[in-house]
């Protein structure tokens, strides 16, 4: 399963660093955002957000298991979090509110959301990286994805951390580490060709998964 990330010695090594020792690491949150009757963003040729996060957040769950940790997805298929019932607007708050809860059962247990971006010019492109504002861990925890990001998948890019803002509620109420995880531009055709490639959704997962614990 790690050879299917493509990556190299060094970060495979890294990676695998649980199984050697026979640690068995703690528990973290893949959160794939949207999902169910909310799309989130529509990209290049009608691409839907939700299953591309999905698509990042299976693999990921793999490789965090197969290095040492407990993966928890709030979702593992096309649906939300919400009972199907209300308006699209008490779902919407309903899904929110059910994330929520799972992110704040332990504030021990670091929370990474994926989405995707998007933009009214095409030429923007790159992972960016928000981190959440009550943990002060969040802001390393992004650090650490961004420079692994950079490292081994896009070392042009230049993307500053950026602080959650009041618009983004689960980052800015949940209270365990947690960052949301901007894989890249859904409204840039060539960006939105490669988000949907599974060698490169893969290499993507492996590498926040051995970013989570510093590897």
């Amino acid at each position: 399963l790690l050879r299917q990330a493509g990556g190299g010695e060094k970060v495979l090594a890294a990676a695998g660093k649980a199984l050697y020792t026979g640690d068995i690491r703690s528990r973290v949150i893949v959160d794939p955002g949207h999902g169910g009757f909310d799309g989130g963003a529509i990209g290049v040729g009608g691409v839907i957000e939700k299953n591309i996060n999905l698509a990042f957040s299976l693999p990921m769950r793999d490789f965090l298991a197969v290095m040492g940790y407990i993966p928890i997805l709030t979702r593992t298929e096309d649906t939300g979090l919400d009972s199907g019932e209300g308006t699209i607007r008490q779902k919407k708050r309903e899904d929110l509110q059910a994330r929520l809860a799972l992110m704040s059962a332990d504030e021990q247990v670091p929370v990474i959301m994926i989405h995707q971006n998007i933009f009214t010019q095409s030429k923007y492109s790159g992972a960016q990286m928000f981190y959440g504002t009550q943990n002060a861990a969040s802001k390393e925890l992004a650090e650490r994805l961004r420079q692994a990001v950079v490292d081994y998948l896009q070392p042009d890019n230049s993307r500053e951390l950026k602080k959650a803002t009041s618009d983004v509620w689960l980052l800015v109420n949940c209270p365990a580490p947690v960052v949301m995880v901007e894989c890249g531009f859904l409204s840039n055709p060539e960006e939105c060709a490669l988000l949907q490639q599974t060698e490169y959704q893969r290499k993507f997962a492996f590498v926040l998964a051995a970013a989570v614990g510093g590897g």
